[in-house]
């Protein structure tokens, strides 16, 4: 028994772990199966298929609610992956670069929104934007898709600031570079990658965003989350599989954009 469970390289115990992660995964992607199998099913309804058909992606792009939803959820995430990796990169190279008394409660506080709770974050900002007096709608989505996305992007970027060696900032400076020039020449090329991987992981969370944007996104402004929601609660349209493939084809590209981005940083880091 020995030798042959040697021969085929897997004892009974690396076998039956394997089979169990592959149930694990499969429970896990097995919705999304059905859906992506569902959005070419003629019956456009969630059993076994008996044909193939792109009808539903036909009528997904006669949908104008739809569309015009999508346009919005990708402006939005756009901007949120501008403003949170912009705000992500001055905030850890402050962080980084700095010390004062403190620092770690600060750091702390940038985390923060990643603990509380979405619909806690939510109420609590509804009842700012109230305070303020800040009509809900774009705006308003724009500032919680922000501060939910930025501690992602600062995580990121932090990573990729402690992953460098500072000798090469001390060289430049002793060849006279200020420390503007120091930045842009020598320490934003290294921290690039993490900026990008920031950013297109807040796109991605922006994007997909669904319980803060219901908080606050008031009635005049429809994200595609929001607009998927309604449909299904009202009306389940063999559409909402086709926009829903869509949707996961595009943010698992956004996820293997966001991994190669951190392989090169990781390899500019052991260059370095």
């Amino acid at each position: 028994m020995a030798s042959s469970a040697h021969r085929s390289g897997l004892s009974l115990g690396d076998r039956l772990l394997r089979i169990y992660a592959g149930l694990v995964y499969l429970f896990l992607f097995a919705p999304i199966i059905v859906v992506v199998i569902s959005s070419f099913n003629p019956s456009g309804r969630w059993n076994v298929p008996h044909g193939f058909t792109m009808r539903w992606y036909a009528d997904l792009m006669k949908d104008d609610e739809i569309l015009h939803a999508l346009r919005t959820s990708l402006t939005i995430a756009v901007l949120v992956a501008i403003i949170s990796s912009l705000l992500g990169l001055l905030a850890a190279y402050g962080l980084s670069r700095t010390r004062f008394p403190g620092r770690g409660l600060v750091q702390a506080l940038f985390y923060l929104p990643m603990l509380v709770p979405g619909v806690v974050c939510g109420i609590a900002l509804v009842i700012w934007f109230n305070k303020l007096g800040i009509a809900t709608g774009f705006l308003t989505i724009l500032i919680a898709h922000v501060l939910v996305t930025l501690p992602f992007t600062l995580t990121l970027i932090m990573t990729s600031f402690y992953g460098f060696d500072r000798r090469l900032e001390e060289a430049a400076h002793d060849l006279g570079a200020n420390d503007w020039n120091t930045f842009w020449k020598v320490t934003f090329p290294l921290v690039l990658p993490g900026v990008i991987g920031g950013a297109l992981i807040a796109f991605t969370l922006s994007f997909d965003e669904f319980v803060l944007t219901f908080f606050v996104a008031g009635g005049g402004v429809k994200t595609l989350p929001l607009v998927i929601y309604s449909r299904i609660r009202y009306l389940l349209s063999p559409v909402i599989n086709a926009i829903a493939t869509v949707v996961i084809v595009f943010s698992i590209a956004l996820l293997l954009l966001s991994q190669v981005a951190q392989v090169i940083r990781a390899r500019k880091a052991e260059a370095a």
